[in-house]
């Protein structure tokens, strides 16, 4: 026999489990779309995976989705084509664009038509000396050639050096589109002593998609048994107001 409680608790508390119910499939289906999106970058150079998990707060029926990048370092594929630098250890290329200073990991760079060196997006590349002119007569570009060190040599003259920073905590670094990332915390930077740059290289992103497949499998399984449990919930409450109209 069911007992309702004279300020219907029974029904109090199912209302309350299905609201914990929905924010768990909410939350379900953004963690989709994060490993979605890694998925679609797994052939984005210097592309670095989100980790999503959702924090269940203490003494609520709310949860939220939290959302951290992984910036662990990808592998190195070899190009051979001069302009494709990659960072093997620390540090982040320094990109100008609307939003002030950018960093990214992502070195597949070009020549503009005003000679600078620029990301694929057409953003500026930083040196130490500002942007980068790599053109022998404001059009065509010399040979080039990157030391290890970030150093930038056109026809074996010295032009500038790369602008490689890193920083003491990734917290406050967000993406903002085009594989970038912006200081959002004003989390100190400093420029690497020793960078490590591969000339004729680039980092391949550090997404794992046998990794991601599974998360994605965990996910949907994970929503399923939130659904069926609110199908069982929603069919008990039917059950109990069907009841309550009999013994009236």
């Amino acid at each position: 026999m069911l007992i309702i409680g004279e300020k219907g608790e029974f029904g109090l508390l199912m209302n309350i489990k299905l609201e914990i119910l929905k924010n768990a499939m909410i939350a379900q289906t953004r963690k989709t779309g994060v490993t979605a999106n890694n998925l679609a970058n797994l052939n984005t150079s210097g592309y670095k995976r989100d980790v999503a998990f959702v924090d269940y707060l203490k003494d609520s029926q709310n949860s939220n989705l939290k959302v951290e990048t992984d910036f662990s370092q990808g592998q190195l594929k070899q190009t051979n084509n001069p302009l494709d630098l990659a960072l093997a250890g620390r540090g982040f290329f320094t990109v100008e664009t609307n939003q002030g200073e950018t960093y990214t990991r992502n070195g597949h760079f070009q020549v503009g038509q005003d000679g600078l060196l620029k990301t694929s997006n057409g953003n500026p590349v930083i040196g130490n000396g500002g942007w980068i002119n790599i053109s022998t007569d404001g059009m065509k570009a010399g040979k080039i050639n990157v030391t290890t060190r970030g150093e930038v040599y056109q026809n074996n003259e010295l032009i500038d050096v790369l602008r490689i920073v890193d920083f003491e905590s990734y917290i406050g670094l967000k993406k903002t589109g085009e594989n970038l990332f912006v200081n959002t915390g004003n989390i100190s930077s400093e420029l690497v002593d020793e960078p490590v740059v591969k000339q004729g290289n680039l980092e391949v992103s550090n997404v794992s998609p046998v990794g991601e497949m599974i998360e994605m499998i965990e996910i949907q399984r994970q929503f399923e048994s939130s659904q069926r449990t609110a199908k069982i919930i929603d069919s008990v409450l039917g059950r109990a107001v069907n009841d309550i109209g009999k013994y009236r």
